[in-house]
């Protein structure tokens, strides 16, 4: 079987999958406040009524390909966040083999105020 490339892959007939790809896409979109409400009904309706890959691509045209600069999928996770999920065990640890080892807990908000500061 051949699979169409180029400019025939933009005349293959989508799905649902598809579909519903592209309407979290637009939602995303519409979330990160890149559409009005009007826009965003306009833009689902075609979607619906898409038939084609070509059908999809004017409804995206004037918008970025990726929703929100920073996903959170793609972005390393802060390093604080590693630090934060240790202090604990450490302080566990220490709990259990150093004598009055329980005062390693009161590391965990001051840890968390060095590494985060205060938020108001």
């Amino acid at each position: 079987m051949m699979y169409p490339v180029g400019e025939e892959s933009e005349r293959v007939r989508i799905g649902t999958a598809e579909r519903e790809e592209a309407m979290d896409l637009l939602s995303k979109q519409f979330s990160a406040g890149r559409l009005t409400p009007d826009e965003f009904s306009e833009r689902s309706a075609a979607i619906a009524a898409a038939v084609t890959r070509a059908d999809l691509a004017p409804i995206f045209a004037d918008l970025p390909a990726k929703p929100d600069g920073s996903s959170t999928i793609e972005r390393a996770r802060d390093w604080r966040a590693y630090v934060m999920a240790f202090v604990p065990l450490i302080a566990l640890a220490f709990t259990m083999l150093v004598p009055h080892g329980w005062l390693a807990w009161l590391a965990l908000p001051v840890v968390g105020v060095i590494l985060y500061g205060l938020r108001r």
